[in-house]
């Protein structure tokens, strides 16, 4: 099981109470509980209806940027709610990237949900992604790992052949080799 990488910058209250003086002096005063730290990003609650996502790692900052720009488009066109920036934030001298304020969306991890439960909503997911998986608009962000030749992610992909010790890592490199080739 991978490890979470360490964090590059400490997300905390505490910064973003002073990232929402400085920028949104409105949302400065709510409540604020960290809800989740994840591999990426720190979200933090403001009050009942809003969270703030806060990058804390530089790979995650772009992701935040591409959220900021593409949810608000594919909001309309999905059945479901999605985070839309209700808020943003910019890079300070003491905080280095973009961060978002959306609306909280309430609801549970869906591996939370007994197996039996999950029957339910099985279709409105499949019209989620129905939804979802159009083309692209022409300006819509490039993602730099998902979606290009293997070739251009070799590099990585050998370094962690190199580290890897699990049975069956040396078949599975000869599988690549053959297929980035």
């Amino acid at each position: 099981m991978a490890r979470m990488p360490a964090a590059e910058i400490d997300v905390d209250v505490p910064l973003l109470h002073r990232l929402l003086a400085d920028q949104h002096p409105d949302l400065a005063e709510r409540e604020m509980q960290v809800v989740a730290n994840g591999w990426d990003n720190v979200m933090i609650r403001l009050g009942s209806d809003l969270v703030a996502r806060l990058p804390r790692r530089q790979a995650a900052a772009a992701l935040i940027d591409h959220e900021q720009l593409v949810l608000p488009r594919l909001a309309d066109r999905l059945p479901v709610a999605v985070p839309v920036p209700v808020h943003t934030g910019t890079a300070t001298d003491y905080y280095p990237w973009s961060w978002t304020v959306v609306r909280w969306l309430p609801g549970a991890p869906a591996a939370a949900q007994p197996p039996q439960e999950r029957d339910a909503w099985a279709g409105e997911l499949a019209d989620f992604f129905v939804a979802l998986h159009t083309p692209a608009d022409a300006d819509a962000p490039a993602n730099p790992v998902r979606g290009v030749p293997l070739a251009d992610r070799a590099e990585v992909i050998r370094a962690r052949f190199d580290r890897a010790t699990y049975t069956g890592a040396a078949e599975l490199r000869k599988i690549f080799e053959v297929s980035a080739s």
